[in-house]
């Protein structure tokens, strides 16, 4: 009795964890690059792209050219044959760091909706751990005649690397983004046991114990709670503006003032009320997702 308890107990203190770190893989995480551009995406999706077929290519591009440049002035120390295998290494090492960084900023972009983050800094303090290997044991291989130089190659590194990062999130990540988009099956949301597609679904209201639910081409209404709905969705589906609402991501969506209060018009001319409480957060989303070159 007392283990299937602790059976129990440790299920669902696992499907809590799982939870915790499926919202984080969703969460939409918005960054400056190193030329002050916004950028933004999800760790899900950043993960995706990671093991596509171009980000591979790049990668492996960037270790010849790491090889080649020897960075660390580490040739005249090690054979060839260490330099080759230890460059993809320190660059897994690296891209560890980073994604739990990235982690760390989903955090706390969930706590603070309108956080913003210069991804420069990010690389920084990824780079701070992978330097201290890199120099560590590269003074190892040389038996010692190689000198540690921490600060000096961090900043080395770090220039090399930002002027890479930023070829990749500029030009490189958009068009993967735009496959892996194209791939993805329609999705679909449970409303009051039915199955309804998400790319057609243009709003919801709640009203009472019912959500007055508006596609493309038709209306429909459901009983169910509005706040079971919005726990199916991502920050790229749409979101919630007013306790009663959930509006779909749309071009279409434009911010007006009505007796001093926001509101947003939608592409069928519905008029949503934005809470008070939840301006910034509704701007901070339609400057990301909606209308980012605005």
């Amino acid at each position: 009795m007392i283990g299937d308890i602790k059976n129990i107990s440790f299920l669902a203190r696992l499907v809590g964890v799982i939870r915790v770190v499926s919202n984080l893989l969703g969460t939409e995480l918005r960054f400056w690059d190193l030329l002050g551009e916004r950028m933004s995406f999800s760790l899900r999706v950043y993960l995706r792209a990671l093991a596509h077929n171009r980000t591979i290519l790049f990668t492996f591009l960037c270790m010849i050219a790491f090889i080649a440049a020897d960075p660390s002035s580490a040739r005249a120390f090690v054979p060839v044959w260490f330099a080759v295998g230890f460059w993809p290494v320190l660059f897994a090492f690296y891209l560890t760091v980073m994604i739990l960084c990235l982690f760390g900023v989903a955090a706390l972009a969930r706590a603070i909706p309108n956080l913003r983050v210069p991804i420069p800094v990010i690389g920084f303090v990824a780079l701070i751990p992978t330097v201290v290997l890199c120099e560590s044991c590269l003074h190892y291989a040389s038996n010692g005649t190689l000198v540690p130089d921490f600060v000096g190659k961090l900043f080395i590194f770090f220039f090399m690397v930002q002027g890479l990062e930023t070829i990749y999130f500029r030009f490189i990540l958009p068009d993967i983004r735009k496959e892996l988009a194209a791939e993805e099956p329609s999705r679909h949301l449970v409303i009051g046991g039915e199955k309804v597609e998400l790319t057609k679904l243009l709003h919801i209201e709640a009203r009472e114990h019912h959500v007055h639910m508006t596609f493309e081409d038709a209306k429909s209404r459901a009983r169910a709670r509005l706040s079971d709905i919005v726990a199916q969705t991502q920050d790229t589906d749409g979101m919630q503006p007013h306790r009663s609402w959930w509006i779909a991501r749309d071009p279409a969506i434009r911010v007006e003032r009505k007796n001093g209060r926001v509101v947003l018009r939608l592409r069928d001319d519905t008029e949503v009320p934005v809470a008070r409480t939840r301006v910034d957060e509704v701007l901070s989303w339609l400057q990301t997702h909606v209308h980012p070159a605005e």
